[in-house]
């Protein structure tokens, strides 16, 4: 009974918030839809990944088999399992992460976290024991303020019944910013930049970032979780470059 009275209660507070305060699109302004701060049109508007690989996220050319690797995958192959990824890092959603990243609008983390929950609870992919966002430098969580990957991670949480773990991994030294690097730069910036602090009691992880470019942070950490005994780890994204 406690518990049905609460997810009332939850629900009533929600309903009497949208009413007062009705969604509004972050893109354009208009009145939101389904309870999000974004409009239809700029919805569909997305670019949205219609086909990707299962691995890694890349976007692919046209529909192919729901099974299909990249090229990549098969001949190296990364040490993560899976991946899920709702855009390309273009256009809307390159300007929805950086007013979250740069500028600390959080209610994007809100709507782009709802968003990949509702991709993740419509695929048939397993659900894992836990979500661990990739942690920023003590250095770099000052001078930003907060974590763009745990923002969105709690909103996908609080969408999906999954906890999360944000106290395992660490991030062990403040590296370069990625950006700008190539690949084989990026792999050995990222190098030894994450450690496990805290226990790690999960079979099946989700690993969540905002952007995955070459997939090379990412993979360090699915590196460092899986010698930690994790069996699984899936990569969620909000955007994938490629």
């Amino acid at each position: 009974m406690d518990k049905d009275f609460a997810s009332l209660a939850a629900g009533f507070c929600r309903r009497v918030i949208c009413a007062a305060y009705p969604p509004r699109c972050v893109l354009c302004g208009s009145p939101g839809f389904d309870d999000m701060d974004i409009c239809i049109r700029c919805y569909l508007d997305l670019p949205w990944i219609t086909s990707a690989c299962t691995q890694c996220a890349l976007p692919l050319a046209a529909p192919r088999d729901d099974q299909l690797k990249c090229g990549q995958c098969q001949q190296a192959p990364p040490v993560f399992d899976h991946s899920i990824s709702l855009f390309r890092y273009q256009g809307d959603a390159v300007r929805l992460i950086h007013q979250l990243k740069f500028h600390a609008k959080l209610a994007n983390s809100r709507l782009l976290g709802k968003l990949l929950a509702t991709a993740i609870m419509q695929r048939d992919c397993g659900l894992p024991d836990c979500i661990v966002p990739v942690p920023l430098s003590k250095k770099r969580l000052r001078q930003r303020g907060f974590n763009q990957s745990a923002e969105l991670a709690r909103a996908v949480s609080q969408n999906c019944p999954i906890p999360l773990n944000l106290h395992a991994i660490a991030r062990a030294r403040d590296t370069r910013a990625q950006t700008g690097l190539h690949r084989q730069q990026r792999l050995q910036n990222i190098r030894g930049a994450f450690v496990q602090v805290g226990a790690m009691d999960a079979g099946h992880v989700a690993i969540l970032d905002d952007v995955v470019t070459t997939g090379s942070t990412v993979n360090e950490l699915a590196r460092v979780l899986k010698q930690a005994g994790v069996e699984r780890v899936d990569v969620w994204s909000i955007a994938r470059a490629g």
